[in-house]
């Protein structure tokens, strides 16, 4: 059993500062409590935390499954959020290292966050805002997100939280595609379609809330897709950007066959300068493609409950029982 010089179990979080309630409760438990930079590579990562009893990985770090073998001290890693698939690579089943996440503590967050985007692209905030700036003056009529086809991808806690607020505050029309079937949203007052492409036809705007698996998914949403959008229609992507093939985004913002397109993330995090992206879809931003920092899970509440979830994690892992969010097998 690993403990640092004044024989504490050592945690490291990464990422985002952790807040204090749940700071105070592991000290409180015992542990020695360290940060580290969100943005380290692997080998860095590995180097901060030789000798750690536990992980909480906050930040934009991955790991790849031999990562694991090369840390021997380290009894639980916990991803705050839900993908964590992005992120860190599990290795074979019996590693004797627990494995747990936050699930769902940030739906409402990255919902909210959704519909931000959604707004914003719908009713050219951020692009007519840009233009005053510049000292041009635009009253252009832009759509009204009432009386819209919103379709969502992924109905699982994010979209439906984000198609009851859109439903609920401007009476949208809400259109879904999900992955596996789901009985139980038939009872709600939302129309569901057979494929995602159907999904892309149908819609005004299409919001992406599932989840990306690496190596699975990745450019799920192609150029036949985005032309299926029309060049009056909206991407919303607050999934990761991985789920976008980008020289078709590229293609479609280039050629006007879309309207406009938002992330919350990127392809390299944090981004380069537009004349370095090797996408070429910054040179887009911010009036056709509107970027923001994977922040949608930073709301105060939903990091303080994500917080308090590792937090149940590690103590579980401490008392020698199953994480009560361990990670799938």
């Amino acid at each position: 059993m690993n403990t640092s010089a004044q024989g504490r179990r050592r945690v490291v979080i990464t990422g985002a500062p952790f807040p204090d309630p749940s700071l105070h409760a592991l000290h409180a438990a015992g542990f020695e409590v360290t940060a580290a930079p969100g943005d380290l590579d692997e080998e860095g990562t590995i180097q901060a935390l030789e000798g750690a009893w536990g992980y909480v990985l906050g930040g934009s770090e991955r790991l790849s499954a031999g990562a694991w073998d090369r840390l021997p001290d380290l009894a639980v890693a916990c991803f705050l959020g839900t993908g964590y698939s992005s992120f860190m690579e599990l290795p074979a089943p019996a590693s004797p290292i627990r494995f747990a996440y936050t699930p769902h503590a940030n739906a409402v967050a990255v919902a909210e966050m959704s519909l931000a985007h959604i707004l914003d692209l719908v009713r050219a905030v951020t692009r007519t805002g840009t233009e005053v700036a510049a000292g041009r003056w635009s009253e252009r009529p832009t759509p009204s997100l009432a009386g819209a086809r919103l379709g969502i991808a992924g109905m699982g806690h994010i979209g439906r939280e984000l198609a009851r607020m859109a439903h609920a505050a401007f009476g949208t029309e809400i259109l879904y595609w999900n992955r596996t079937p789901r009985p139980e949203l038939a009872a709600l007052p939302y129309k569901a379609v057979d494929s995602l492409l159907d999904l892309f036809h149908a819609a005004d705007v299409v919001s992406l809330n599932f989840a990306h698996e690496p190596g699975v998914n990745d450019g799920v949403v192609t150029a036949e897709h985005l032309g299926a959008l029309g060049p009056s229609g909206y991407l919303v992507n607050c999934s990761r950007a991985e789920l976008v093939d980008p020289a078709a985004l590229r293609s479609a913002l280039a050629e006007d066959t879309i309207a406009g397109a938002s992330i919350d993330g990127y392809y390299t995090e944090p981004t380069p300068a537009p004349a370095d992206d090797p996408h070429g879809l910054l040179a887009f931003a911010p009036t056709r493609l509107l970027v923001t920092p994977h922040s949608g899970f930073h709301s105060t509440q939903a990091m303080a409950r994500m917080a308090e979830m590792a937090v149940e994690n590690l103590l579980a892992v401490l008392r020698q029982e199953t994480p009560p969010y361990s990670v799938p097998a």
